[in-house]
């Protein structure tokens, strides 16, 4: 068997350096680096622009000194960079110089000629660092400035510390730097250059060298530590300085600096990046070509830049500072060409192989391993598959974006360093590690994704690790599951790459003639999504993280009862329906349909349409039977029964449980990753929600519907159920509505209709309305309305219909009675015909008080003018005061007041009827203004009857008769709901509904937002309101009473709570700063001033507004408490005090040992320092 291993033209077991460290000096590794280094023609290209342009400034001074190489983590910029630096220097490496190493790299003589040249002619001094991991960065609000400059100083010999460097650069210049080194050697037997570096001592043992020097410059040992100026640099100084101190130690010699990670220290910040420009600037214009600067990126300099949302010219300065030539991208496809050759290189026969196995299965193979993505893939070429097998092309860009993805997870910024394994490491592993050892199997296999994952799960969060590995016995009847589940957690991190099953399957394709993994995927899919090992959201498959699984499990738990399910088919349908399906009979008016489902309203309309649901098909047929018996009874509605299917109660389910998890959660979430689940859940809802519809809308269509006993289901050509509903409006309007014709009339024609009539003098020339709707007929030569017929007559009987019950027709009743079937009638043919049956004489009304008894009169054009005037109206028959009336008057007097008028004549009758009036009508004025003036609901039915008593007062002895008969039956009740308000409205009452309105107001919108409200509390606060909106709410002051104490009692407990715990928060806060040491040290009157914030809040009386804002001052105590010992610390250590912030240290985020070294010695230097210069340090993680 011929396996993979043997088809390699060099040893794939020779040792690979994992990462390229810049600083790195070990001869043996650079010769490694440089003898492995692979000059691809991109590569060489953009070597020869830099090293022309370098050359060229030695003869044509320029300010063009700076290059900007920008890549991919894993790209090969260090590597260009430091090789660029170690060849341009030509430091010695193991016996041969850097830049003959590295011209045996390259094939283009022109290259090889221009190093030649520099290195003959351009001495070059070299500073290469790593400005994320250098111990030279103190913290990370160090500018560049100050650690290009600490580097530089070291570089020459000098301290790294700036003061001590100072002193330094000083004596030199005095020609004195090594009396005082000899005497530094003499007072403390050490040399100097030894301990320079120990900044804790080395201050004060330099400023007693120097007092031994100058005992009369330097009186006492401390003086110069105590009396130093504070060094500073800027980056003109550092210029400046660049070439001062060059032309002292380096006469001569350029200066090159190679900085690495630069893109990763400036990015987001604006300030650095100005500082950077500013080097740069200042470089070009003190060095005149003699001083170049070259630094890395992972993002191109105008990304960068375009990043920072910042529009200072000083930024697009920048830009010019790096010309064009000098920026360098190294691009996917130069890793691509580099893995190829340095570690899949084939030999001859290999290359012959391989070619005849692509070309025997080329279209099966190139089917079963294609990748969707949002990106263009490199394509599946023979030579591509020749030079990278087992690799696929495409896989280099898969595992790019994986291990950039795998160094920001967590939420990190892309530009976050670290030691994670570079794509040439990751193909010789994948080939040699014992995990995977691909190089022992036969050719023809291929690398899959899972076995990347294998490689980096070190770096893999160890939740998602442990889930993963846990897979074989979560699931353990699908053998491709775990591997699956790999591939997925890898693609997560490759954004523009679908996670679908057949993506996944394409990844897990093990070998060139091997069958495709598709039907084993999806099994694995299916298990794996059960299992809540993974989830699939818009965005394809994942892994769940830990916040997710609890979700997922708590919203597994939640299911709905059929209560539920009948409200989400109640959402789903009123969404169908749209705004309302409606359809115009006589293309004049409208109607609407109207939605009720199992006896819910959902939506008004002029047609109800009642859908009834059928649990499943077995319930179908019964509901049906039901549905056509009842439209044969009401007849003006339709009946409409669908059926639920499987599809449907599985995403009732789904879409109640989402529902409920944003219910539930929505007001709990407080973390990022809470926050992000509910967002994704909404979005879950939305997607189960469109769904369900789509089932529901399938059901619909298909369901049955009956009209009056017939069927007028939908047909097999509508889709859509709003327009089902429109196309049965058509077919049943005329026989719901069977009586609109004879009010079948334009707006605009009734509308001038009215105000004719309410204007004209006789009529005569009416609008040709009132002839098409047939109010007119001609009586010898005299226009008259034809009160006797329909549809005057109808108006009229309903008129008449209601003043023989003793109440009067409002206009509002009017409108309601016409427009229901069989009229349908539009408002303003109702107004117009209740004015003809007014100008008739028939009829008179009421309004505010004020008779009507004139069309043409100023009341009624008050009334008919305006729409809500004419509903508030009332309107009678029109009649005589003959005994009859009387009689009546007098019996409906005794049924309103309760007793007896003697003597039945009208005078008798008119004054004991105004007699009664005036004695109620205080009282219903009264209850009128108490409720008015406590905004108490119900008050139409009163003010309605106050204005109808005070009609029969004012009117004359027959108008008081005639009022009194039409609208007895509305003051009898009105007195009886005005005499128990009035029993139930005492000043006692009144208080507890004020305080039941402030609390269902103000304290119930507080509590709903509590998320352990108890399930009891929601109903009384949810009740409370509903009772207080009540017109009988005078009826349930017991109910509403306790609700708002129950209410008012849990808002007060937690009130309370939040109270005493701010309380206790701040007493503790002030008993704990009473035992500092400090404290006792400084004066009482400074005691009660810092003391103040923090006692006020220990106050229970103080500042007491809501739980709210009660509970966010205790979480405040603890900042409170830590800025009032910031400042004891001020009052008593003065300029000593210096404050540390730890977390600036640690910005770049750590990843690795070597960098927590770094980071830790760097703090410590930190300390040292300020511990040296005197200083007492506290240190704070934060602001």
């Amino acid at each position: 068997m011929t396996t993979i291993g043997t088809l390699f033209a060099s040893d794939i077991t020779r040792k690979i350096e994992e990462v390229i460290k810049v600083d790195q000096v070990d001869g043996d590794v650079l010769r490694s680096e440089i003898d492995e280094y692979i000059v691809t023609d991109a590569i060489q290209r953009h070597y020869v622009d830099i090293l022309e342009r370098y050359q060229e400034a030695s003869r044509k001074p320029t300010e063009g000194v700076a290059i900007w190489i920008s890549g991919f983590f894993g790209s090969g910029k260090s590597s260009f960079a430091k090789n660029l630096g170690l060849a341009i220097e030509n430091r010695e490496v193991v016996g041969v110089k850097a830049a003959d190493r590295f011209a045996q790299r390259v094939r283009d003589n022109r290259l090889k000629v221009v190093l030649k040249t520099i290195n003959e002619k351009i001495p070059t001094h070299a500073v290469i660092f790593d400005v994320s991991t250098d111990r030279g960065i103190r913290s990370g609000n160090q500018m560049l400035t100050e650690i290009m400059y600490r580097l530089f100083l070291e570089s020459l010999g000098y301290a790294r510390d700036l003061d001590l460097a100072e002193l330094e650069i000083d004596l030199e210049s005095q020609g004195r730097l090594k009396e005082f080194e000899e005497t530094y050697l003499k007072t403390r037997g050490q040399a100097w250059n030894a301990e320079k570096s120990m900044l804790a001592f080395a201050i004060n043992r330099a400023s007693a060298a120097l007092h031994a020097m100058e005992p009369t410059t330097y009186p006492a040992p401390d003086t110069w530590a105590r009396t130093r100026s504070k060094a500073d640099i800027t980056p003109g100084l550092f210029a400046r300085r660049v070439v001062e101190l060059m032309e002292r130690r380096k006469p001569g010699h350029s200066l090159l600096f190679v900085v690495d990670e630069v893109g990763q220290f400036v990015a987001r910040d604006i300030q650095k990046m100005l500082d950077l420009q500013a080097i740069v600037q200042q470089l070009g214009v003190r060095g005149r070509g003699k001083h170049w600067i070259a630094v890395t990126s992972q993002e191109k300099l105008n990304e960068l830049v375009s990043g920072l949302d910042d529009n200072r010219i000083e930024l697009a300065r920048l830009m010019d500072r790096f010309p064009m030539d000098l920026q360098v991208h190294l691009e996917p496809s130069d890793i691509s060409e580099v893995t190829s050759r340095r570690v899949l290189a084939k030999n001859a026969g290999a290359e012959t192989t391989l070619g005849k196995l692509f070309d025997d299965h080329r279209g099966r193979f190139a089917q079963a391993t294609k990748l969707s993505a949002d990106i263009t893939l490199p394509e599946l070429t023979r030579q591509r598959f020749v030079d990278l097998y087992p690799l696929l092309p495409y896989q280099i860009d898969l595992i790019i974006q994986i291990v950039s993805g795998l160094r920001t997870q967590g939420g990190a910024s892309k530009h976050v360093g670290g030691a994670n394994r570079t794509i040439i490491k990751l193909a010789q592993q994948l080939l040699i590690n014992p995990a995977t050892q691909i190089a022992s199997r036969p050719v023809g296999s291929l690398v899959t994704l899972d076995e990347v994952y294998d490689l980096v799960e070190g770096n893999i969060a160890s939740e998602v690790r442990a889930k993963i590995s846990s897979v074989k016995d979560r699931v353990p009847n699908a053998p491709l599951a775990q591997s699956v589940a790999k591939v997925i957690c890898l693609l997560q991190f490759v954004k523009s790459v679908h996670r679908s099953a057949e993506n996944i399957a394409a990844a897990l394709h093990p070998s060139v003639d091997g069958d495709s993994q598709l039907a084993a995927v999806k099994e694995a899919l299916e298990a794996l999504e059960k299992a809540l090992v993974i989830r699939v959201g818009d965005d394809g498959y994942r892994i769940p993280t830990p916040a997710e699984d609890d979700w997922e499990q708590m919203r597994a738990g939640i299911d709905p009862n059929r209560a539920a399910e009948n409200k989400l088919i109640l959402e789903a349908l009123t969404k169908l329906w749209g705004t309302g399906p409606t359809f115009s009979l006589s293309d004049i008016k409208p109607f609407k349909a109207g939605l009720m489902v199992d006896g819910k309203e959902a939506m008004k309309g002029d047609v109800t349409f009642h859908m009834k649901v059928a649990g499943d098909a077995a319930e179908s047929p019964q509901l049906i039977a039901e549905a056509r018996t009842r439209s044969q009874t009401e007849t003006a509605s339709v009946f409409w029964v669908i059926t639920l299917t499987q599809e449907i109660r599985r995403e009732l389910r789904e879409a109640y449980r989402s529902a409920q998890m944003v219910e539930r959660r929505g007001r709990t979430a407080s973390t990022v990753d809470e926050s992000n689940l509910l967002v994704e859940e909404k979005a879950r809802l939305n997607r189960h929600t469109d769904t369900l519809r789509g089932y529901i809308k399938a059901a619909s269509l298909a369901g049955s519907a009956f009209f009056r006993g017939n069927d007028r289901s939908p047909d097999d050509r509508t889709s859509d159920v709003a327009k089902a509903a429109s196309k049965i409006m058509e077919n049943i309007l005329p026989d719901v509505y069977a009586r609109f014709d004879e009010a079948a009339a334009k707006k605009t024609d009734l509308m001038k209709g009215t105000d004719a009539l309410l204007t004209a003098e006789n009529l005569n020339g009416l609008p040709p309305v009132f002839s098409a709707l047939g109010l007119l007929r001609d009586e010898g030569g005299r226009i008259t309305f034809k009160t006797d017929v329909a549809p005057l007559s109808e108006v009229m009987g309903q008129i008449e219909q209601r003043a023989n019950y003793g109440d009067p027709a409002p206009g509002r009743f009017l409108e309601d009675k016409f427009q229901q079937a069989p009229f349908g009638w539009d408002f303003d043919a109702i107004r117009l015909f209740t004015l003809c049956l007014l100008r008739a004489g028939v009829i008179e009304g009421l309004s505010r008080g004020q008779s009507i008894e004139t069309a043409t009169s100023v009341q009624a054009k008050e009334v008919f003018s305006n729409n809500m005037l004419f509903r508030g109206a009332t309107f009678r028959p029109k009649k005589g005061v003959d005994f009859e009336e009387i009689v009546n008057a007098a019996e409906n007097y005794r049924l309103t007041f309760g007793q007896e008028i003697p003597e039945l004549n009208a005078p008798k009758v008119a004054a004991e009827i105004r007699t009664a009036v005036e004695r109620c009508e205080d009282n219903v004025s009264g209850v009128l203004g108490t409720m008015r003036t406590a905004g108490l609901p119900g008050r139409d039915l009163i003010e309605r009857a106050a204005d109808q008593m005070k009609a029969v007062r004012r009117g004359s002895d027959e108008r008081a008769i005639l009022d009194f008969n039409a609208a007895h039956t509305a003051i009898k009740e009105a007195l009886q709901r005005a005499g128990e308000l009035d029993k139930a409205l005492d000043v006692g009452t009144l208080a507890m509904l004020a305080k039941a309105r402030e609390v269902s107001g103000k304290l119930w919108p507080v509590l709903r937002e509590e998320a352990d409200l108890s399930d009891e509390m929601r109903t009384k606060g949810d009740l409370l309101s509903d009772f207080l909106e009540r017109e009988t709410f005078y009826r349930e002051l017991h109910r509403i009473e306790e609700a708002a104490a129950s209410l008012q009692g849990d808002y007060d407990r937690r009130y309370a709570e939040a109270l005493n715990a701010r309380v206790a928060a701040y007493t503790d806060a002030l008993e704990r700063l009473s035992k500092l040491p400090e404290w006792a040290k400084i004066s009482p009157a400074q005691q009660d001033v810092l003391a103040e914030p923090l006692r006020r809040c220990a106050d229970r009386n103080y500042n007491n507004q809501t739980i709210h804002h009660l509970r966010s001052e205790r979480e405040a105590c603890e900042g409170r408490l830590r800025t009032v010992v910031t400042k004891i610390h001020e009052l008593l250590e003065g300029e000593r005090l210096a404050t540390v912030r730890v977390a600036d240290f640690f910005q770049g985020g750590i990843e690795t040992e070597e960098q927590l070294d770094q980071t830790l010695a760097g703090l410590r230097d930190e300390v040292a320092r300020l511990i040296g210069a005197g200083k007492k340090v506290f240190a704070t993680w934060g602001a």
